[in-house]
């Protein structure tokens, strides 16, 4: 998947994963001046917000986000105890 993200330095993607994914009580409002504040642009931040939704129900495999998208997203399956493509 193509996205403005994918131009972000790792410390960066890692910041915005790390918030999606883990940030449950900042509103999608509070989290775009945030993002900015970090570096990122303002396209950029309304970018990654599109992907709370995943990113808040899901835990993915390092690497196969769907932000970095190497081609495959993997999340992991409890059920199955494994990875699975989304």
């Amino acid at each position: 998947m193509k996205t403005s993200l994918q131009s972000l330095s790792p410390e960066l993607l890692g910041l915005v994963e790390g918030q999606l994914s883990n940030d449950e009580v900042s509103s999608d409002d509070e989290l775009v001046p945030y993002f900015i504040q970090s570096g990122l642009t303002e396209v950029q931040a309304r970018d990654a917000i599109s992907f709370r939704p995943r990113y808040r129900i899901n835990v993915y495999l390092a690497g196969h986000t769907p932000i970095r998208n190497e081609g495959i997203v993997l999340r992991f399956n409890p059920h199955k105890g494994e990875f699975e493509a989304d």
